[in-house]
């Protein structure tokens, strides 16, 4: 695969125009993605909490999608605008609209603050697209009062709408800034041109394919940004190996067939390995099966993909043509002299003795582990019940923030404990035990229940086992698909956010069960339930995701460098880039923000960086390899090798940097998180690792590191 297939070298006109047709295509498709993309995800679908979920909606009959409107004005709101607040929502279809009339605890004790709650049956996506023209009919109510509109299908939307303008906003401030990089590196404005054409055609195929599967099945709204996020940095890195090898074949006399042959053939098969690195590290992120993370993962597997093959049919095609007009538009820009990988190494040149570089691997390594020690304190939580991830002046972190101070947020999101048995008296009893267990613990705000409706305890079993339930107690008590099922609606002292309100739910599913009657069971769901399965389901995940990863990437290696040691070796270091990088993040994190890293930071930055950093790792090592097959040896190898890569890692790593760092002007927190923690992962692994390192630790070792000789007949096939 290293060489381009003869009928696209015989024809390169023919993919260029193939390829101008694809992208106009997928591009146009790609223009309907925004509508398509689904907020939220943030979810374990199979979990306890979604299941009970579920149930209650079906036997209580709770509409799936609860909107949330919260007024708020200088003076007492008024009773009509309440009223033309609620018939507003009834004609949006909502199927309950509850009010402070049902429940006083929706205003505030003043009246200027008011919470109006309603339920929309239906697809999550349909109630999500009302959010903008609710939005707009509320702040129209009344001149006085403030209107906004809250909820998870208003978050899911916002994160939505904020996520594309992020991805627009960084591919705006990227795409000058990598001009103005790739004109400093290549010197030529046709070069520098070339990855922009293969970035920009990636983007286009990967979002266009993206709408087709957004067609089929929910996608998470930050598939856009992961696809922007690694198309933009993966496809010019590649394209930047190629080009840049293909100027210094060509510099070294070959003719433009040979040059691109050659250069399809070292760097080209280089990149085909990081690229496939970068795939099957992803992939990984399709274990926990929730729906965030398998969007994270397709689109950065496709995109990835989608640039290989750009890369190894169009840019070849692109440079057979251009041959030595690759370097038209040249910049007067004052040069370092000859390119050292041109020169034949010398087998006298002086490298450090054996027992200098393994201090120097160690004094890295102790630092990289230093760095990354914070990431052992690290505190991880999936935001639930709250808009963090929003920007602060988004109108439903707004209405939420509002409803928190003058209000309180706890009995919009409770936690809701259902509890079944096979009888009605052993569900009265039952009830009863839980209501008093909970009201005991020390986390526990309030109760609802039946057992603290106001009847009279002694007739409330006759009450709810002779005939059908009162209506005033239809929320709390019903006759479900499998026997009598009851409610239980806990507030918490701390909010639904807080880690008390997380280990309470575990609580409660640990011991509660012990407490009531041998037929009973006992369910949590609520906002809360739901982030911390999601969390859970993650962390169960880990060992799995992990293994994968490292198994996967691990066989890769082998094949491309035909050395365990050197599979073994680049394992390692990734370990220590991620490690790095995530105690880094951590400490940035706790010194700027009192809120956890969101447990999709640490994943997602493991997967990615896992694959991502082999580019660099691929790159030295085939140069080394050819410097030792064509009779140098292994010591002066390493630094003929480093110098003949170290211009082209450190651009592409400034690259990569530029285009994670541009997504640190992201509106969503989770956004600015990935963004920063990969530009801090290339950082360490372009100037630790590759710089100081790797060299240390493969002169350390010496040439038993290939696990053999290298020679021309048997050296790693990435060379």
């Amino acid at each position: 695969m290293s060489r381009p297939l003869s009928p696209l070298r015989r024809a390169p006109r023919l993919v260029l125009t193939a390829w101008v047709i694809l992208v106009a295509v997928f591009a146009a498709l790609a223009l309907q993605l925004d509508g398509a993309l689904s907020g939220g995800g943030f979810t374990a679908p199979r979990a306890e909490a979604l299941v009970t979920q579920a149930g209650i909606e079906r036997d209580f009959g709770d509409s799936p999608n609860q909107v949330v409107v919260v007024l708020d004005a200088g003076e007492a709101i008024g009773p009509g605008v309440i009223d033309d607040a609620s018939a507003l929502l009834h004609e949006n279809g909502a199927a309950s609209v509850t009010t402070p009339r049902e429940r006083p605890d929706y205003a505030s004790s003043d009246g200027r603050t008011v919470v109006i709650a309603a339920g929309f049956d239906g697809d999550n996506t349909v109630a999500q697209n009302l959010t903008p023209d609710l939005q707009e009919a509320v702040e129209a109510l009344d001149d006085g009062v403030d209107g906004y509109v809250t909820g998870q299908p208003a978050l899911d939307y916002q994160l939505n709408a904020h996520s594309k303008e992020d991805a627009l906003r960084a591919e705006l401030i990227v795409f000058p800034v990598l001009i103005i990089v790739l004109l400093i590196v290549f010197r030529s404005v046709a070069a520098a041109i070339v990855p922009l054409l293969i970035a920009g055609s990636s983007l286009a195929v990967a979002l266009g394919v993206g709408y087709l599967i957004a067609r089929e099945t929910d996608v998470s709204n930050l598939y856009s940004n992961i696809v922007s996020m690694i198309g933009l940095a993966v496809s010019v890195d590649y394209s930047l190996f190629i080009v840049k090898r293909f100027r210094e074949e060509l510099d070294r006399g070959l003719s433009v067939r040979d040059a691109v042959d050659v250069a399809m053939q070292r760097a080209g098969h280089s990149v085909l390995f990081s690229g496939a690195a970068v795939i099957v590290a992803l992939s990984a992120l399709l274990v926990p099966r929730v729906m965030a993370f398998t969007s994270i993962a397709l689109g950065g597997m496709i995109v990835t993909a989608v640039a290989l093959v750009l890369t190894h049919t169009v840019l070849p095609a692109i440079l057979g043509l251009l041959g030595r007009r690759i370097d038209w538009g040249r910049i007067p820009l004052p040069t370092r002299g000859r390119r050292a990988s041109t020169a034949r190494p010398s087998s006298t040149r002086a490298t450090p003795a054996r027992a200098i570089s393994a201090i120097v691997a160690l004094v890295g390594v102790a630092g990289l582990l230093a760095v990354s020690s914070p990431a052992l304190g690290l505190s991880l939580q999936s935001p639930v019940a709250s808009a963090t991830v929003l920007p602060p002046d988004d109108p439903a972190r707004v209405g939420l923030d509002v409803a928190a101070a003058r209000i309180g947020v706890d009995d919009l999101f409770p936690l809701q404990v259902v509890v079944s048995a096979d009888t009605r008296e052993e569900l009265v009893a039952d009830v009863t035990t839980a209501t008093r267990v909970l009201e005991s613990h020390d986390e526990v705000a309030s109760v609802t229940s039946v057992a603290t409706a106001g009847i009279d305890p002694a007739a409330l079993p006759a009450l709810l086992t002779d005939g059908e339930t009162p209506a005033e107690l239809g929320a709390l008590w019903t006759e479900g698909s499998t026997g009598p099922v009851a409610r239980l609606l806990v507030t918490t002292d701390d909010g639904p956010d807080s880690v008390a309100a997380h280990d309470l739910v575990r609580e409660i599913r640990a011991d509660l069960p012990d407490e009531l009657g041998a037929s009973s069971t006992v369910a949590v769901a609520g906002a809360t339930a739901q982030g911390l399965d999601f969390d859970e389901t993650l962390i169960g995940a880990l060992p799995t995701i992990a293994l994968l990863v490292f198994v996967a990437t691990f066989v890769l290696l082998v094949v491309a460098f035909r050395s365990v040691t050197l599979a073994l070796l680049a394992l390692a270091f990734n370990a220590l880039v991620v490690g790095a990088s995530l105690g880094a993040l951590t400490l940035v994190q706790s010194a700027t923000s009192d809120v956890p890293l969101n447990s999709v930071t640490p994943v997602l930055l493991f997967a990615v960086m896992f694959g991502l950093s082999m580019d660099y790792m691929v790159i030295i090592i085939a140069r080394i390899a050819e410097t030792v097959a064509r009779g140098g040896d292994f010591g002066s190898a390493v630094g003929e090798g480093l110098r003949a890569t170290r211009p082209m890692i450190n651009s592409a790593a400034l690259i990569m940097i530029v285009v994670f760092l541009a997504f640190m002007t992201g509106q969503i927190s989770i956004v600015r998180e990935i963004g920063l923690g990969l530009a801090i992962a290339v950082a360490l692994d372009a100037v630790v690792i590759r710089t100081v390192v790797l060299p240390s630790v493969l002169r350390a070792i010496g040439p038993r590191v290939f696990g053999q000789r290298v020679r021309r007949r048997s050296q790693p096939v990435i060379s």
